[in-house]
């Protein structure tokens, strides 16, 4: 039975432009050459995937020595020429620690070679995943499959993982998505490779699958495409492989593959709280709480995050009076954090109230 440890961190879900239900398009602020994807516009599903493939496998293979200056120049750290940004912990570190052994950097598999077996050849050597990552991460991460839940990794603020999933840090989730897309649409069991496929489920062993499908789509849709993310793609494409990431340049063909048609997250309904509906909610002290969960609910009650509500008689136990914050807590969850330092955790849309245990 897998243990997940209950976080709170604030954060809206996306600022994609939705248009008829659907993920519109992030700005075209990358270098994509005209024509690029012509063969792939207005289709959906099977169909939009292997037209992807044909545009996307038509690529320079680097050898696995070669990604390192690969890496060095698309991880580029824009405020240090001489530093990269390594993945999951958002450092910058010289571009000359690479290496392995402790303190250096080394190359990630995002898409673990061991799914497929694949080893550092091919697929193995895909700069479109491969990331810089320091040592004692990347094995910590190991070869995972991702899903939310776990303890936060030694090294790596943000990130955590328990025996079967890793889950990085809120600023790189969409990342890791759209490169996961990304291997699944690049690589259908030609030329020796394997054939990569999503499924919703973790623990995926060698067989060539990741998971999970489900939560990379929330992921994706989270955490929009970066400006780092676009420029990484276009130095690829441009200096390396000259062949792009169709999932950042078109971000709402993942939901058209991989989901329902559509990445979007359903909208959740307006609480409507009527004295006596509350029941068996719990009380957490402010100073309680691990560091970033503390800040985000400061972060709240100062204003910078959330709404705030009158309380409508009943909301809280004993229908107090006064003024409560409700704000977002990971992807769905809720909290009300009340004027005297007292927080309630609310779970699931406010359909119920109930306690929330923050330590399992």
């Amino acid at each position: 039975m897998r243990t997940r440890a209950t976080r709170w961190a604030v954060g809206a879900l996306s600022a994609f432009a939705v248009t008829a239900g659907m993920l519109a398009p992030v700005p075209a602020t990358a270098d994509v050459p005209a024509g690029y994807y012509d063969a792939a516009e207005g289709l959906t599903g099977d169909e939009l995937k292997t037209a992807l493939n044909d545009i996307i496998s038509d690529s320079t293979q680097l050898s696995y020595d070669e990604v390192w200056d690969a890496i060095k120049a698309s991880d580029e750290d824009p405020n240090d020429p001489n530093n990269v940004v390594l993945l999951y912990s958002g450092e910058s570190r010289s571009k000359d620690a690479n290496g392995g052994g402790s303190g250096d950097w080394n190359r990630e598999h995002v898409w673990a070679k061991s799914h497929g077996d694949f080893g550092t050849s091919g697929p193995g050597a895909d700069a479109h995943h491969l990331r810089p990552t320091d040592v004692q991460v990347n094995s910590a991460r190991g070869n995972k499959d991702f899903d939310n839940g776990g303890s936060e990794v030694d090294g790596a603020p943000g990130n955590f993982t328990d025996d079967d999933s890793y889950e990085p840090r809120d600023e790189v989730k969409g990342d890791v998505a759209r490169m996961i897309f990304y291997m699944a649409v690049r690589y259908e069991g030609e030329d020796g490779a394997p054939d990569l496929e999503l499924n919703d489920q973790v623990d995926n062993g060698s067989q060539p699958r990741m998971g999970r499908s489900s939560v990379l789509l929330d992921w994706h849709a989270a955490d929009p495409v970066s400006d780092m993310e676009r420029q990484r793609n276009d130095v690829i494409y441009e200096q390396f492989q000259n062949n792009r990431n169709p999932f950042i340049d078109h971000p709402e063909w993942a939901g058209e593959i991989f989901g329902d048609g559509s990445t979007t997250p359903t909208p959740e309904p307006e609480p409507e709280p009527g004295c006596g509906e509350a029941s068996d909610l719990e009380t957490v002290a402010l100073s309680s709480l691990p560091a970033d969960a503390r800040a985000a609910v400061e972060d709240a009650r100062n204003g910078r995050t959330g709404e705030t509500y009158e309380n409508r008689e009943g909301i809280l136990p004993d229908c107090e009076d006064g003024y409560y914050q409700l704000f977002h807590v990971g992807y769905s969850d809720r909290v009300i954090a009340g004027d005297g330092g007292e927080f309630y955790y609310t779970p699931d849309y406010y359909e119920t109230f109930q306690s929330v245990d923050l330590d399992s």
